[in-house]
């Protein structure tokens, strides 16, 4: 009995010495980023998170990056050290130079998501990618801008109706999101969502999954570390697992008549989809994309065409409520480009000769990017400069720090100036790793001539119909970690232009 004893007591000891090893010794006293300066842990739980999601630090990525520099080493979950960097050198090796000896981190949304595009690695991303090229060309894409125009033309009349019923205090937000989720839907692979006017079963569960909150984020993030996190019987667990359910359920169903109508030869749809299993018919064995592969792209449009473009749109919307001055210089260019809006219904060519707008459009994407932090996992070791980077090391490129650096931007970095893209002397020093509202290189969106085209339509028509206000002393927060979306509802006062 007394050597069980002793077993178990050895066990224990050392189960509580390898937890101190790995959670204080390593990363405090042995690791080689201890050297790269940073914010000390905050806890042996939860590092710094409690800084990242302090609702009274604004844009807790910039506080760090101008204490600490280009390079800041944090600890996250269990005190792992980890990096947030907007040292050009590093983000050029990330996205251009070397992509492949960085992975993305596991994460649960590979429950609803799968291995499509975004989360492939390697040989099987290089596939994926060559295989969708062709869905996204020029052709493909401006013959799309009918229908953002005509879901958009649905807003119109909604924010219309509200209006004629009294209301001029509106928040937007559901609206441009609906929006948005209805487009991607049409052109993404034929399904209609309708949500601007009816409940949707896809939807719903779409909206739990993607709507972020701060112990969501915590579970999962632990659930990368204890994958049984996502059993328990909770609340939250429940409403993401019925989620998961949904998606997964609809999407098979979605793929199976897809592809039943592929074998029949009557799939002619112009949807991404559709053009993607047409494609992958006609490619040899080794190339082609398995059912569940073209299933998962369901989601992969979903994801990357829509809570993107509606936030984007959002934040717009607000700066130029904002800046009433920007706003009417748009709108001039506007009424002058269509000059009867009952007749709006832009090119493709025609919306992308708008430089005002084009301004407007880069300008909200620098200042309120969608994706605020690239996120990559080494899988070599890395020497930048006198600092080593093991192996498995956490990285994060802030785009954020990135998109508001003064050493970049100059001194009018955190003006509203839609004009500056219009500026050859200030735009030849902007490159593709200080610009990355869509990242760059072989991992970089590769919807984001779409993703533009479908911000400008939305955008522009609204701005056509209507002007909009923001109520005295409103000010929005800027959160920057767990999502790029306002921190409050944003109330617009509407009125209507006249033609």
């Amino acid at each position: 009995m007394s050597d069980l004893i002793s077993l178990v007591s050895i066990f224990v000891l050392g189960v509580i010495g390898w937890i101190t090893y790995k959670v204080y010794i390593w990363p405090i006293y042995i690791t080689p980023l201890r050297k790269i300066p940073g914010p000390p842990s905050e806890s042996l739980f939860y590092g710094n998170y409690k800084t990242f999601m302090n609702e009274e630090v604004n844009e807790p990525q910039l506080e760090l990056m101008k204490k600490y520099g280009n390079i800041v080493k944090y600890y996250e979950i269990f005190n792992q050290p980890a990096l947030i960097i907007t040292d050009t050198t590093m983000v050029q090796d990330i996205t251009l130079s070397n992509t492949y000896d960085y992975v993305k981190p596991i994460v649960d949304s590979v429950a609803f998501i799968g291995r499509g595009l975004p989360l492939s690695e390697g040989e099987d991303h290089k596939k994926q990618r060559k295989m969708m090229n062709p869905a996204f060309t020029y052709r493909n894409i401006k013959n799309m801008v009918p229908t953002f125009t005509r879901v958009a033309s649905i807003l119109i009349s909604l924010i219309e109706n509200k209006m004629d019923l009294g209301e001029s205090n509106i928040i937007l937000a559901p609206y441009i999101s609906k929006t948005t989720l209805d487009i991607i839907g049409l052109v993404g692979f034929n399904y209609e969502f309708n949500s601007l006017t009816s409940p949707n079963e896809l939807a719903d569960a779409y909206t739990i999954l993607v709507t972020p909150t701060n112990l969501g984020f915590i579970i999962s993030k632990l659930s990368n570390y204890f994958p049984f996190i996502r059993s328990i019987p909770i609340e939250i667990n429940r409403k993401f697992n019925n989620a998961c359910a949904v998606v997964n359920r609809e999407s098979e169903e979605l793929i199976k008549r897809k592809l039943k109508e592929a074998e029949t030869g009557e799939l002619k749809g112009s949807d991404l989809l559709s053009v993607l299993i047409n494609i992958n018919k006609t490619l040899p064995i080794e190339e082609k994309l398995t059912d569940n592969e073209l299933k998962n792209q369901i989601m992969t449009f979903l994801v990357a065409g829509h809570e993107t473009t509606s936030s984007a749109t959002s934040w717009a919307l607000y700066l130029l409520a904002k800046h009433p001055h920007v706003q009417d210089l748009l709108r001039e260019e506007l009424v002058k480009a269509f000059p009867d809006k009952s007749t709006f219904n832009p090119t493709f060519d025609e919306i992308n000769t708008l430089e005002f707008l084009n301004g407007v459009v880069k300008e909200t994407l620098r200042l309120h990017s969608p994706v605020t932090a690239i996120r990559r996992i080494n899988i070599k070791d890395k020497t930048f400069g006198n600092y080593l980077i093991p192996k498995n090391t956490s990285i994060i490129i802030s785009t954020t720090g990135l998109h508001k650096s003064p050493e970049i931007w100059g001194p009018t970095v955190n003006d509203f100036d839609p004009k500056r893209w219009m500026d050859p002397t200030l735009t030849k020093n902007i490159s593709n790793i200080s610009f990355l509202p869509f990242n760059a290189g072989a991992r970089g969106c590769i919807g984001n001539k779409l993703s533009l085209a479908e911000f400008k339509v939305i955008l522009s028509i609204l701005i056509r119909n209507f002007v909009f206000q923001l109520a005295e002393g409103f000010h929005v927060k800027t959160r920057t970690f767990t999502s790029s979306k306002p921190d409050s509802e944003i109330e617009f006062i509407i009125s209507r232009v006249e033609s």
